[in-house]
């Protein structure tokens, strides 16, 4: 990690800004949340497409981006409120994200086999 204009730190590939991915990460968290908590309310959303967005896209998303966070930002012992604000960021995505998880896994185990013909 270096220092990129006005002291921000970026990351090494592609020059991504690690301050908007905390900020990224809780608008995924969030956005898997509400999509979890709509599959158990309106149960037409329990399908194929929202458990693969979810499962496979949303939630490792959301902790890779809030990790990746954490990780840029583990030895700076920096006084500046903004790094304290962003690792509370990350740590709240990841509990949303754990919280959608959970609920997905929740409703796949107590789900019933429907028969198609």
């Amino acid at each position: 990690m270096a220092p990129g204009p006005a002291g921000v730190l970026t990351c090494g590939v592609g020059g991504v800004v690690v301050k908007m991915l905390a900020f990224v990460s809780v608008w995924m968290g969030l956005a898997c949340l509400l999509l979890a908590l709509g599959m158990l309310i309106y149960r037409p959303l329990f399908n194929d497409v929202s458990l693969v967005v979810l499962l496979y896209f949303g939630v490792p998303g959301t902790l890779c981006l809030a990790g990746l966070v954490l990780w840029a930002h583990r030895k700076n012992g920096s006084a500046d409120p903004a790094v304290g604000l962003q690792r509370r960021q990350c740590k709240v995505a990841i509990g949303l994200g754990l919280a959608a998880a959970a609920i997905v896994y929740a409703l796949v185990i107590a789900a019933q086999r429907v028969s198609r013909s």
